[in-house]
């Protein structure tokens, strides 16, 4: 019997007048909703390398990354809305064509497209949801990791990222049947900058616990 895959997604239901405006302004070509695209190979210009981010937040470090590696598309899915409106302005304002939106829960999407896709799957400081109760909740287990295998391409790779000690200890146990790398400068070019939840644990003296895996060696 197939385990069903359940989503806890909590999407907020207001949007500002200006962020509906650039929604419909990158509708259908920079931003589509996760539900209405499975064929991803048509979205952007064809490129060697295809990178996901899953919950790209204010979307900083993919507009740095899309910039510095022109020759690589990026693909981010995000459920909050703000988020999305932030790196579509930005898509605008530095004239990128090589980065794609979508709006939804990642498992979603994930099911849907059409498989193995990506070189890279970016999952960065992920909501740990502290509290014992909520931590099935947390986005990171065995169904997730097969899914994103699934996607990967032969010698693609799963990064994540955490500063939550407990979950970094429950990656960990997911990631076991896996070779794991810890280094985050095998990613070059691609290596993630520091993003506000990396600063904030660095200034209050947390350790950062980075995996890096090829799902399919």
């Amino acid at each position: 019997m197939k385990r069903e895959v359940k989503s806890f997604v909590h999407v907020r239901s207001r949007t500002s007048k200006k962020d509906l405006e650039i929604f419909e302004k990158f509708k259908n070509k920079n931003f589509f909703d996760s539900k209405e695209v499975s064929d991803l190979s048509k979205l952007l210009p064809k490129k060697k390398i295809n990178i996901l981010e899953i919950g790209f937040g204010d979307g900083k470090n993919l507009i740095e990354k899309a910039k510095i590696n022109s020759d690589m598309n990026f693909y981010g899915i995000e459920v909050f809305k703000p988020g999305i409106a932030s790196v579509l302005k930005q898509v605008q304002i530095q004239d990128l064509d090589n980065i794609c939106l979508f709006y939804g829960d990642a498992k979603d999407f994930l099911v849907k497209i059409e498989k193995p896709f990506f070189d890279f799957i970016f999952i960065l400081f992920p909501d740990p949801w502290p509290k014992k109760k909520h931590w099935k909740r947390r986005l990171i287990d065995q169904n997730f990791l097969n899914l994103v295998k699934q996607n990967l391409t032969e010698k693609g790779r799963l990064i994540v990222k955490t500063d939550w000690e407990d979950y970094a200890d429950d990656i960990k146990k997911e990631f076991a049947k896996f070779k794991v790398l810890h280094d985050p400068n095998v990613l070059q070019s691609l290596k993630p900058i520091q993003t506000k939840y990396e600063g904030k644990a660095i200034e209050e003296g947390r350790e950062v616990f980075t995996y890096i895996s090829d799902l399919n060696a």
